[in-house]
């Protein structure tokens, strides 16, 4: 997320820096193991706080995005116990409501593995019809407002607001029906994709 944080400095004039250092000679990325604890304690081991930038302090931290909600959870407890007063979460993308069928990139054994579907069982059941998660998708709409607030208050965050797809669209600078936003909507080109019969 330091690309997205640069940028969002730059937009914003909220000053860019680094309030804890990342110790990651073992363990680069600790939502790779597919065991739960280990990654709580790997997210513990790797961060080093820097107190001049943290104590008494509002902090807005960017992440690329919120999966299981294990380290930014993780990261926010030991900022508030490093002296943070306030901790500000800005996801780089939007909320992920599908896993990746294609890159297995998340590692996750199932869709709940996401903290978004574990809220929408939590308020719908088990079995939810693609027009509730497209209801829950959609920025505007007061499902999509109740979840995001559900995320702010299990991770402890002070305040929380998600990037928008179509913001991010824009962004990015190609047209939406050449990317695969599959994780967030369940919408994609993957044409050149051999192994699925489509996004449906």
């Amino acid at each position: 997320g330091t690309a997205h944080a640069i940028g969002y400095a730059n937009e914003s004039g909220i000053p860019f820096a680094r309030p804890f250092i990342k110790y990651t000679p073992t363990w680069p990325r600790s939502f790779m193991p597919t065991d739960q604890s280990q990654r709580n304690l790997i997210a513990k081991m790797k961060l080093i706080p820097v107190d001049k930038l943290i104590r008494g302090k509002s902090l807005l931290l960017i992440d690329d995005s919120i999966v299981r909600g294990t380290q930014l959870r993780e990261t926010t407890e030991f900022l508030y116990n490093s002296g943070a007063g306030e901790v500000h979460i800005r996801p780089a993308c939007p909320p992920l409501l599908h896993g990746c069928r294609f890159l297995n990139f998340s590692r996750s054994n199932s869709e709940y593995d996401l903290i978004t579907r574990r809220i929408i069982r939590e308020r719908e059941g088990d079995n939810v019809s693609d027009e509730i998660l497209a209801e829950y998708a959609d920025p505007d709409s007061d499902l999509y407002k109740e979840m995001i607030e559900e995320i702010r208050k299990q991770l402890n965050f002070t305040s929380l607001r998600f990037h928008r797809l179509d913001d991010m669209v824009q962004s990015v600078g190609i047209p939406k029906e050449k990317l695969c936003t599959y994780c967030w909507d369940r919408q994609g080109d993957c044409r050149s994709c051999s192994s699925c019969n489509g996004c449906k």
